[in-house]
């Protein structure tokens, strides 16, 4: 288990009021968590399934949170206070020991533990509660798969295929950043002249490819990435889906005159800081290990049959034939190229840099 995936609903009796949502985090590490919480007569409204898988879930409690809090004005108010609440009380007893009590339960299905934990928690909010709990524990192979198969659905999406024809951007080396699901920040949350840590999943023209592999040849071999860029973010544009999801396309700065583009999911947790990124590189992992995971990943892609709904043959092919190149056993490997995606501009690095 490498992280942990609590839902919860909690029916306040004392104060007539529902709650709804989620922890999520690592061990020992400060957990992820968001609520939503209405007064008790709009219980009927909190409708999301607690055994509806990860991706599906945190969609639902999404649109579901939007669509509340635009619609019931006490909603606002109680959820901004219930969450204000729950970070004071958690830091109080510990984000770490918080964590880890949970993260102990999950990985034990103790159910009891999880609701004496989440219990002690609440009970300054409301002494007599009833709680629901679906606990999961997931695996990163787990949780880049929900992010992909997420992905994938906006692969016809006319706008972001309109975006990518743009004169500006169409020859350009497209990358995409390394994900840091527990203490990344998302692209929103980047300026202009930060640094931002990626990896080239098709270097473009000719002309930029003989570029930049006569500029960075240590960052690769045989004309695939075996090795993470350290690049400046150049510029930002939010672009809107026809689904209404929001993405933004990026320009970076490689270095050397270089430049290249971007489609980055706003949900995305992207790596910011270079003293983390320095130290997970100076990491190392065996070759036979990093082929044993590879291949874990690639069957549990190109085998979902969620995926082959929504893929390519010739992608799906791509991504065999990517998780075959292997000539390094070091973790930059692992970072750069662990089952790269590229389908139509959107895409997914599954990577094992956080392990």
């Amino acid at each position: 288990m490498d992280f942990y995936f609590l839902k919860v609903k909690i029916r306040s009796k004392a104060t007539a009021e529902d709650m709804i949502g989620y922890f999520f985090g690592k061990a020992a590490k400060e957990p992820e968590f968001d609520f939503l919480a209405v007064p008790a007569r709009y219980s009927n409204m909190l409708n999301i399934p607690l055994d509806a898988d990860y991706r599906d879930f945190m969609e639902s409690f999404k649109a579901l949170k939007n669509k509340v809090l635009r619609e019931i004005e006490e909603a606002v108010e109680l959820t901004d206070d219930f969450l204000n609440y729950l970070r004071f009380q958690i830091q109080r007893k510990g984000p770490e020991v918080f964590s880890a009590e949970l993260a102990t339960a999950v990985q034990n299905n103790d159910g009891e533990l999880a609701h004496v934990t989440l219990m002690e928690i609440i009970k300054g909010w409301t002494p007599r509660a009833d709680i629901k709990i679906s606990m999961k524990p997931m695996t990163m192979e787990e949780l880049s798969m929900e992010n992909f198969l997420s992905q994938v659905e906006d692969l016809g999406d006319e706008n972001l295929l309109e975006v990518l024809k743009r004169p500006d951007v169409k020859d350009l080396p497209e990358i995409f950043p390394i994900i840091d699901p527990i203490y990344g920040k998302p692209i929103t949350e980047f300026d202009i002249g930060d640094h931002i840590f990626f990896v080239v999943l098709n270097p473009g023209s000719e002309q930029h490819k003989k570029s930049l592999e006569a500029a960075f040849p240590s960052h690769f071999k045989d004309g695939a990435t075996v090795k993470p860029f350290v690049g400046t973010l150049v510029s930002k544009e939010l672009i809107v889906g026809e689904k209404g999801g929001k993405y933004f396309l990026v320009k970076v700065d490689f270095g050397k005159g270089i430049y290249g583009k971007g489609i980055i999911s706003r949900a995305l947790k992207i790596m910011g800081d270079i003293t983390r990124f320095e130290e997970k590189m100076a990491k190392s992992a065996t070759e036979e290990e990093l082929f044993r995971k590879v291949g874990e990943v690639a069957k549990q892609v190109v085998g979902s049959e969620r995926a082959k709904a929504n893929i390519l043959p010739s992608s799906r092919e791509r991504l065999i034939k990517s998780t075959t190149y292997v000539h390094t056993s070091t973790l930059d490997f692992v970072i750069a190229l662990l089952t790269t995606i590229l389908i139509v501009g959107v895409v997914l690095v599954i990577s094992y840099f956080f392990l």
